[in-house]
């Protein structure tokens, strides 16, 4: 009624998307994912149902939908991203016959659906706060992914795994949690985000490794490098950055960096996250030595 798309249909060319950069035991169980798909006409031959749907599940920004579109891309199927600004209505009713529509649509080809944002419409039908149209909303998605289940592949996104319906965890056949990055996982993807454009130091990349959300971050670098050209000030990019970012998890470092040249460098010398050598601190606020020396003393 509200004149949405249900969905966005993405096709994919030779293998566009490049490989995530994951924690060991994510790796094993993609890999696992992948073979899987990879053999389900093998063991549909043999009278076994693949594991046709995936719940990802973990923290904001650890890289789910990149790592959904991945997956789609190399079984070179069409995407179907499902629109939740089309699906959801204030209607009575309505919510549940988009979704029910949603699912007769992408029954009909060989593709993937991605469920994004999947707690928005599989929430607990218990919950209080919610009145009885949540139960037929739910329902209806129970039916469809039982439906689906058997003929076609489906990937579910969610943030806040604790808000869904107990009932829609059965649903997937495997649930995997995509765990916010190890230190040394996050400076690979800056590594590989870096290989074509922004040149940074080792110094550097541990430096940033230590900060959030590194796409957009790495992005801002990218256009503040153009922008200044060869006045570029790696330390002020970042703290330009912050102020253009509200809310950055890593508090700490924000509140550090937003203080006087003094603080900083007693931040980067003495924190437990850094204990940086003076010559490295110099290298990083882009200064001699004898001032960082002339700093702590103060």
């Amino acid at each position: 009624e509200s004149g949405n798309y249900l969905a966005d249909i993405i096709f994919f060319s030779n293998n566009q998307y490049d490989k995530p950069t994951f924690e060991e035991n994510l790796e094993k169980s993609i890999c696992y994912l992948q073979e899987e798909w990879r053999n389900a006409d093998d063991l549909q031959k043999n009278g076994i149902h693949p594991a046709y749907s995936v719940m990802l599940f973990g923290l904001p920004g650890t890289g789910k939908t990149h790592l959904a579109t991945y997956l789609a891309s190399q079984q070179e199927l069409p995407l179907v991203v499902a629109k939740l600004d089309g699906l959801l209505s204030s209607f009575l009713g309505t919510t549940a016959r988009n979704i029910a529509n949603l699912f007769n649509f992408v029954n009909r080809y060989k593709c993937i659906l991605l469920l994004d944002e999947f707690d928005a419409i599989a929430k607990l039908r218990d919950d209080p706060n919610e009145l009885g149209e949540l139960k037929r909303v739910v329902n209806t998605l129970l039916q469809c992914l039982d439906e689906r289940g058997k003929i076609g592949y489906t990937i579910a996104i969610t943030n806040h795994e604790s808000l869904l319906d107990p009932a829609i965890w059965r649903r997937f056949d495997l649930r995997i949690e995509v765990p916010k990055p190890s230190f040394i996982v996050r400076k690979q993807i800056l590594t590989n985000l870096t290989n074509s454009s922004i040149a940074l130091s080792d110094l550097q990349l541990n430096f940033l490794a230590t900060m959030t959300d590194l796409s957009k971050l790495i992005g801002f670098l990218n256009r503040k490098r153009i922008i200044t050209k060869n006045n570029f000030d790696f330390i002020d990019a970042i703290k330009e950055f912050i102020n253009l970012n509200a809310n950055l998890t890593n508090s700490e470092i924000v509140k550090n960096l937003n203080l006087d040249e003094e603080h900083l460098v007693k931040f980067l010398k003495y924190d437990s996250l850094f204990q940086l050598t003076q010559i490295e601190i110099a290298e990083l606020l882009n200064t001699k030595q004898p001032n960082i020396s002339r700093l702590l003393k103060k």
